[in-house]
């Protein structure tokens, strides 16, 4: 790969390309999810009855609340369904900028990490927001009746998956930052208890008064550091061992 500057007004170029064909991914997933607006609405308000979480009603109280809701709705499932499209084009534009074992690594880990986004988001949506959904209206009591309006329970579901998936990229974010020598795995190793603590307070603080719901959310978080932890030791000891040999 030629690894020769670009001249900024070919940076500028490079960037307008990427930016527009990733916008035009996410406009034609945004068309998909609006045609499917209602369904999705009808799916993410449900029952689930297997963790006893009831449907709820949503409510608007601005005459254009409804369609601003499905309109944010189509958005936000447009990029979350556009995500690996943007991630390519990302890539390919600060590729250049990278040195080859950047490059190298960030190549082997694209995909798990596109892979480990779309299992975190869907983690999110099933059990993380029914749970979490079921918490905090159950917390209002008997004296506080929710009217839970389309656009905050939106906002509600979006900040919990980009977060989810944001937390699933864990063990990709460990492997390439150990790959490239920028931290020791078993740097983060010693702060194990640390972090197993602050996924129990997020689960417990999402699931208070459930067991069940709170293993369900903080197991499968606690499994991704340990796998993270363990893969990145091994890619470590690889990168120890080809330094110490002569060259």
């Amino acid at each position: 790969m030629n690894d020769k500057p670009k001249p900024v007004l070919e940076h500028i170029e490079e960037l307008r390309k990427r930016l527009i064909y990733s916008l035009l991914f996410v406009l034609v997933f945004s068309v998909v999810c609006w045609i499917y607006s209602d369904q999705i609405i009808a799916w993410l308000t449900g029952p689930v009855p297997f963790l006893d979480v009831p449907p709820i009603q949503l409510h608007f109280t601005d005459v254009t609340e409804a369609f601003g809701a499905k309109f944010m709705i189509s958005i936000i499932g447009g990029i979350i369904m556009a995500f690996p499209f943007l991630i390519y084009h990302m890539c390919m534009y600060i590729l250049p900028g990278m040195k080859k074992n950047e490059r190298k690594a960030f190549f082997a880990y694209l995909p798990s990490m596109i892979l480990l986004f779309i299992a975190g988001a869907a983690f999110a949506i099933w059990p993380i927001v029914p749970i979490a959904r079921k918490f905090f209206v159950d917390y209002g009591g008997q004296n506080m009746v929710p009217i839970i309006t389309v656009s905050s329970y939106i906002d509600f579901v979006t900040l919990l998956t980009l977060g989810m998936g944001i937390v699933f990229l864990l063990p990709v974010v460990v492997m390439f930052i150990t790959s490239i020598g920028l931290v020791s795995p078993y740097t983060l190793a010693k702060g194990r208890k640390g972090v197993w603590l602050g996924i129990l307070i997020a689960a417990a603080a999402i699931a208070p008064n459930d067991g069940l719901s709170m293993l369900i959310i903080a197991l499968p978080v606690v499994i991704l550091f340990e796998i993270s932890l363990f893969l990145s030791k091994i890619k470590w000891r690889r990168r120890q061992k080809i330094e110490s040999e002569p060259a």
